[in-house]
């Protein structure tokens, strides 16, 4: 089984820190999560299903918002993150 973190109990999204295939588990510590595609090391992987909107949380902060609805498992990046509004 592959790890991840979660940086702070409020995240929903985690960091994996080794590669992971679409199809394996990765390991949070208390909870695992499938991973619906690849994540390379050190990105991002849902850890909840996340509606177009969502705001994205990282470091027990808000980094952005989901551009589209996103599934628990999902590689996050800016094709599906962005942090415009919050900047303004």
């Amino acid at each position: 089984m592959k790890k991840g973190i979660q940086l702070d109990p409020k995240d929903n999204v985690g960091v994996v820190i080794q590669d992971v295939a679409a199809g394996e588990e990765v390991d949070f510590g208390s909870f695992t999560v499938c991973a619906r595609s690849d994540v390379k090391t050190p990105h991002k992987l849902a850890l909840a299903d996340l509606p177009e909107g969502t705001t994205v949380i990282k470091y027990g902060e808000v980094i952005g918002y989901t551009t589209s609805d996103v599934k628990k498992g999902d590689f996050m990046h800016v094709h599906n993150i962005d942090s415009e509004k919050i900047m303004k």
